[in-house]
Order: C-alpha cells, then sequence, then structure tokens
C-alpha cells in the first residue's frame, strides 16, 4: 500500500510539473534579444526551444501590438511558429510567449490563467514595463544580440 500511495504521489508530482512548468528552471538561450518601447531598452531572455530559435530567426522585426484586457499586448504574425503550448497556470509580468502558432503576446501583469501558450522568453527586469507600453497600440522593435 505504501509503495502505491509512493508511486501516486510521484506520478501526480510529475504530471503536475509537466503540465504546467515553472519558469525559472527552464534553460535559456547563451544570446539575448533587445526590446525597444519608445526609446526604452528592455532585456528579454529567451528560452532554450524551438519557437524562441524561429522567433529569434525573425529578428530585427518592429511590430505594432494590440491591448487586450488591460494585461498584455498581441500581435498576429504573418507567419507560423513552432509551438509546444502547455497550461502555463500563472503568468507572470514579463512573459512572452504564443498563443497559438502565430499570435505573440507580451504580458504587463502577473495573473492565474487556464489558457495554453509556447514560452517563448521573459523580460529580465520589468521595472517600468507597464508605463512604456501604455494603453491602445503600440510599436515595438526587437533587436538579436
Amino acid at each position: 500500500m505504501k509503495i502505491l500511495l509512493s508511486f501516486l504521489i510521484f506520478i501526480m508530482t510529475a504530471c503536475n510539473n509537466s503540465i504546467y512548468g515553472d519558469s525559472t528552471t527552464m534553460n535559456t538561450l547563451n544570446n539575448y534579444v533587445t526590446l525597444t518601447i519608445n526609446s526604452k531598452e528592455y532585456k528579454l531572455i529567451l528560452y532554450d526551444n524551438d519557437t524562441a530559435r524561429d522567433f529569434l530567426r525573425m529578428l530585427p522585426l518592429t511590430i505594432t501590438m494590440n491591448d487586450l484586457n488591460s494585461n498584455e499586448k498581441y500581435h498576429n504574425l504573418s507567419t507560423t511558429l513552432t509551438t509546444k503550448s502547455e497550461r502555463v497556470g500563472s503568468i507572470k509580468r514579463g512573459d512572452f510567449m504564443l498563443y497559438g502558432n502565430n499570435c505573440l503576446v507580451l504580458f504587463y501583469e502577473s495573473f492565474s490563467t487556464s489558457y495554453s501558450y509556447t514560452r517563448i522568453g521573459y523580460i529580465e527586469n520589468t521595472d517600468g514595463l507597464k508605463d512604456s507600453l501604455g494603453r491602445g497600440s503600440i510599436e515595438i522593435t526587437f533587436s538579436a544580440n
């Protein structure tokens, strides 16, 4: 009985970690992206995954991102990226993800979610991010370093 109980606890823990994942334990690429909003620069750390590599190959990139729900900016690309979506459980301010296979999303508020995303990266220092993004649409430039 103890062995069965231990096995069930192990399986539940392993499944929970693989479904919701913790972005702090994900590997990152050696390079980063400079994100420029109204002449203010932010350092975007990319995860070590195919989606981040697809995104990196698109750079430099200047896009207009639209506001949604007063907590995120999004842009629908004309091309698709590799996906490995997961139910992330919670969003942190500065998370940069892919919704579906072509919608880039930059979050400027933290909250819980039941939606699935593919992780691309995160902004290292989010001080002033919400103010930089403002309300409505905003032009953002992504440059490889």
